[in-house]
């Protein structure tokens, strides 16, 4: 049995028991295979979820822990309150393109659409889908103050700062970063434009640019040179245990997750076709995830210990392996030009800056921001140069709360982790680590490294990566960038409650 602390050791199993439910009912919503209602405990079990063992391992100082037992918290506690969001978001669809779509399969859609005619059709769809789930967001955000307060917690805020005491200092990190790079960002963005024509500045602008990174014709599919890769890094057996998710279906996200519904024998992978090497990229990152939970562990309690950081690092990591022309070469059948990179490494930064000004504007409204709409206006509109919708401001505080209660804290520290590991790979299997034979064992040593419980602290430390850092790696550095898979979009906010851990 994998060691975990005392006083859980003796609710393992049910605790096992109870993720497995809860993950396989976020499953089958996510796909569009049914709803997002998970069997709930019974009985004497019903403590599991009562808030009780997030206390408990919060006294104990075991905030890894905490973090996942607060998970399921909210997510059997919110259960009717999230499906009757889910039945809203399954439900209000609007017209575009002759068809009746959700905002899921809308946002799909805006993911390929680059005529300015069908783009403006879908943006409008968009917003009228939103402006019409708007209310049964704030519905559920008001169900989420209410568990949070009987857990204890009389602001969202303290709850944050009792499961990541580190939070303020990394709020300043992506404060000096986004002064740091602001003017260069806007001038890209402005670039950019000018050279697509673009005349009307919105959110939706880089995934503009980035849609028209098109693969050359003859490249292999995503889900192919995947899998191709993973066999190559000794990992073929992991790919049976992987059940992967690529049909179409009506309800499904739009964007490709990985979820641990019983690791490591039940792991999934849902995706959407795609003809960029963005996609790639992508599918990429959530077999990263796939691989850490597949190769990793031993026991469901494995990942109860690693920092959610570090999975979504990794991912970040392998993301630069597709940008590769060596394994493009390889594993595509053809190179990528050095446009669609630039395309590409736009995509990204935007992305990485969504996320920082993100995380700085959720711990203001935990803070007591006295206006959180005008608080939102002022902080996207200065980072990225465009007006968004005030209203937008509780979609996007849903969409994250709805993932875990600072997601743009870990997505932040994500990104700064990002070039360490790719270093600490490099410094066991060579620069070329993802081409040769040690790219197995190297990620092997690494995925030990997590279940440890260790890493991320060390590595986030003033002496791992300094937090007066602000540029990181740099957007045309070694590898270049590719597009991740993205928390919002638009002024549209994405569900990635599926995101895994």
């Amino acid at each position: 049995m994998t060691a975990v602390p005392g006083y859980l050791a003796a609710h393992v199993e049910n605790l096992v028991a109870l993720q497995a439910r809860v993950a396989h009912a976020r499953w089958l919503a996510a796909t569009g295979q049914g709803e997002d209602h998970p069997a709930l405990p019974e009985g004497g079990l019903t403590w599991l979820t009562d808030g009780g063992l997030v206390l408990l391992a919060l006294e104990h100082g075991d905030l890894h822990y905490a973090g996942e037992l607060v998970l399921w918290y909210f997510r059997v506690r919110l259960t009717e309150a999230t499906a009757r969001l889910r039945l809203l978001q399954r439900t209000v669809t609007a017209e575009a393109g002759g068809r009746t779509l959700t905002h899921g399969e809308l946002v799909a859609l805006s993911r390929t659409v680059t005529d300015d005619r069908r783009r403006a059709e879908v943006r409008a769809a968009l917003a009228d889908v939103g402006e019409r789930l708007r209310e049964g967001r704030r519905r559920w955000l008001d169900a989420y103050a209410e568990a949070r307060a009987e857990l204890g917690f009389p602001t969202h805020a303290a709850l944050v700062r009792a499961l990541h005491p580190e939070v303020d200092r990394f709020v300043a990190h992506a404060r000096n970063w986004l002064d740091a790079t602001r003017a260069q960002f806007l001038k890209r963005w402005d670039d950019w434009r000018a050279r697509d024509a673009i005349s009307t500045p919105t959110m939706g602008d880089a995934r503009r640019v980035a849609a028209r990174a098109v693969l050359p014709e003859g490249a292999g599919g995503a889900l192919e040179s995947v899998r191709s890769t993973v066999r190559e890094w000794g990992f073929g057996g992991c790919l049976e245990r992987i059940l992967v998710d690529d049909a179409a279906r009506p309800g499904k996200s739009g964007t490709a997750f990985c979820s641990p519904v019983a690791p490591p024998v039940d792991v999934r992978v849902s995706t959407t076709p795609g003809t960029t090497l963005g996609h790639h990229a992508t599918l990429l990152h959530e077999f990263g995830h796939a691989l850490h939970f597949t190769a990793g562990t031993r026991h469901p309690a494995d990942l109860w210990r690693t920092h959610p950081a570090l999975t979504e690092a990794f991912g970040f990591t392998l993301e630069r392996v597709v940008r590769r022309p060596d394994w493009q070469r390889r594993h595509l059948g053809v190179t990528v030009d050095d446009e669609a990179v630039e395309r590409l490494a736009f995509a990204r930064e935007h992305v990485r800056r969504l996320v920082a000004t993100s995380l700085c504007y959720e711990m203001a409204v935990h803070d007591g921001c006295p206006d959180p709409a005008a608080e939102y206006v002022r902080s996207y509109g200065r980072e990225f140069g465009v007006a968004v919708d005030p209203g937008a401001a509780w979609d996007r505080m849903q969409t994250y709360l709805e993932g875990k209660p600072c997601y743009p804290l870990v997505y932040h520290q994500a990104f700064m982790l990002r070039e360490t590991l790719w270093d600490h790979l490099a410094g066991r299997a060579g620069e070329r680590w993802y081409a040769g034979p040690d790219a197995g064992p190297a990620m092997r040593e690494l995925f030990g490294r997590f279940a440890a419980g260790g890493g991320a602290e060390e590595w986030l430390s003033p002496g791992g990566v300094p937090l007066g850092q602000v540029h990181g790696e740099g957007e045309f550095g070694p590898g270049r960038t590719g597009q991740p898979d993205e928390p919002v979009i638009g002024g549209q906010a994405l569900d990635h409650s599926q995101r895994a851990p």
